[in-house]
């Protein structure tokens, strides 16, 4: 019975954290922690790094699949990359020092609110609303310095929390930076790999990784992943933003879940 939790659970959680994240952006952290800490009663801490190997595999494989289909801003992606790797493993560094209880509350709300408004209006008019609202223009005539100001936030936020930056970083690119969907996601994702990858390996050389876990959760997120991401690629820009605030709502749901569960 032990082999077969051991075994089943993490496949499952892989495999469905590769349908919903390589579709959508997000994390598998909402997911994979729980079931990891809860369910099969591994520290936090070393569910935290697995979770993060388990985002880099996903974001590999659904950013391929998107830069197959020429989904990416490749130019943008390097100054993201070196900035949001040097913030994971800056963020992974603190993880065991603090509290997360406000800050997963904080979270869960803001991925409900936002999932529930690209659900019920698309993301063309939450768009068109905060440009109304808020003048971005600053962000988009300093891009170079956006994009690292905002790689290094997200890239400390990813190791600090076990969350892959997918979902921040492509609401950043839309919002912000005025990206379009298709693009916004897969740029997320191919830089996703490289930011959980390096709070990964930030964890792992803190004995916070659970190897066994990784491998079983890590191969089944690559077949859900590549599922969902040729999914993706495949349906138009409206009906991509419903379903990603879908996932979106279904994440912040699944933080509220986590929480009461621990």
């Amino acid at each position: 019975m032990q082999f077969d939790m051991i075994f089943i659970l993490p496949i499952l959680a892989g495999f469905i954290s590769g349908i919903f994240v390589g579709a959508a952006s997000g994390t598998a952290a909402s997911l994979m922690i729980p079931i990891l800490t809860v369910f099969m009663g591994f520290p936090l801490y070393q569910s935290i790094g697995t979770s993060l190997f388990v985002d880099c595999m996903i974001g590999l494989t659904a950013g391929m699949v998107f830069l197959k289909n020429k989904n990416i801003d490749i130019k943008s992606s390097k100054i993201r990359i070196i900035t949001g790797v040097a913030g994971a493993v800056v963020g992974s560094q603190f993880t065991a020092k603090a509290s997360q209880f406000s800050l997963n509350i904080l979270i869960g709300l803001f991925l409900i609110i936002t999932g529930l408004n690209f659900i019920i209006n698309g993301i063309r008019k939450n768009v068109d609303f905060v440009e109304r609202k808020i003048n971005l223009n600053f962000f988009r005539e300093h891009l170079k310095e956006s994009l690292i100001i905002f790689g290094l936030i997200i890239g400390f936020c990813s190791g600090f929390f076990g969350a892959g930056s997918g979902a921040m970083m492509a609401v950043v690119m839309i919002f912000i930076l005025a990206y379009d969907v298709h693009t916004a996601i897969g740029t997320s994702l191919l830089v996703m790999f490289f930011i959980a990858g390096a709070g990964s390996i930030g964890h792992f050389l803190n004995s916070e990784f659970i190897l066994q876990i990784a491998l079983y959760a890590g191969f089944s997120a690559i077949i859900g992943a590549f599922l969902s991401s040729s999914f993706a690629n495949r349906i138009d820009e409206d009906k991509l933003g419903r379903f990603v605030g879908l996932i979106i709502f279904l994440l912040g749901v699944l933080m509220f879940v986590k929480i009461v569960l621990y």
